[in-house]
C-alpha cells in the first residue's frame, strides 16, 4: 500500500503499519524452545529497540513531510523533483530515517532486525526470517521512490510558497541521527527486560 500511493504523508502512514508489525513478532519469538517461557531476551529486546528506533526515524520522517508541505504547497510524490536541492537537510533526514526503516547498518532498525533474525534461526523459525528481510526490500522500494523522486532535477526551478528555518529543520535531523545512533547499541539481550522472571536467580542479573 504504501509504495501506491500518490501523496508522501500517506505513504509515510503506511510504512508505520508495516513496520508496527515487527512488535507482534515478539510473542512467536520469545518463546524459549527449551522451556517454553513466553520471556525469552531476545526477542524482547529487538521488540523494544524496533520500537524506539521506529518512534524516532518515522518522527522525522513525518516532520520532513510536512516542512516539505509547508514548502511546496504540496506533498504529492511525483512533483517533489528538485526539492532535495532546496531543502537538501529536510531530504537528508528523511532519507537516514528511511535508512532504520529498511534495517541497514548502522541503524538502531538494523540493531533490532538483526535481533529478531538471530531469535528466528536459534529458534527455529526461520519462516519470520523470510518476512523480516521482505518487509526489509519492501521499505526499501518505497523509500527509494522518494528519494529518486526528489533528488531528481526538476523541468523547471524549484519555487517555495514559504521558507523552512534551519532551526526547523534541524530538529528533523537529529531526530533522525537518534534513530542511526541507536545502532550502535551493543547487539545483546538487555538484562532489565528479565528483571521480575521467576526461574531467575535475584543474583543472576548482579
Amino acid at each position: 500500500m504504501a509504495l501506491r500511493q500518490a501523496r508522501l504523508k500517506l505513504l509515510i502512514a503506511y510504512s508505520t503499519v508495516a513496520q508496527i508489525g515487527y512488535l507482534f513478532l515478539m510473542f512467536p519469538l520469545a518463546i524459549e524452545p527449551e522451556t517454553g517461557h513466553p520471556w525469552g531476551s531476545t526477542a524482547w529486546t529487538a521488540g523494544v529497540l524496533q520500537a524506539i528506533s521506529h518512534a524516532f526515524a518515522k518522527a522525522a520522517m513525518f516532520m520532513a513531510a510536512g516542512l516539505i508541505a509547508e514548502a511546496l504547497g504540496h506533498d504529492r510524490i511525483a512533483r517533489l523533483s528538485g526539492i532535495g536541492r532546496a531543502l537538501p537537510i529536510t531530504v537528508l533526514a528523511f532519507g537516514l530515517g528511511g535508512l532504520s526503516l529498511m534495517g541497514l547498518p548502522p541503524s538502531g532498525g538494523f540493531v533490532a532486525k538483526a535481533m529478531l533474525l538471530t531469535a528466528a534461526v536459534a529458534e527455529g523459525q526461520w519462516w519470520w526470517a523470510v518476512v523480516v528481510l521482505t518487509g526489509g526490500l519492501l521499505a526499501g522500494g518505497y523509500v527509494f521512490l522518494v528519494l529518486a523522486r526528489a533528488l531528481a532535477d526538476a523541468s523547471e526551478p524549484v519555487t517555495l510558497r514559504s521558507t523552512i528555518s534551519p532551526g526547523r529543520q534541524a530538529v528533523v535531523v537529529a531526530l533522525a541521527l537518534c534513530a542511526v545512533l541507536l545502532g550502535f547499541v551493543p547487539l545483546r539481550p538487555l538484562e532489565l527486560l528479565q528483571i521480575g522472571r521467576p526461574d531467575i536467580a535475584i543474583g543472576g542479573l548482579r
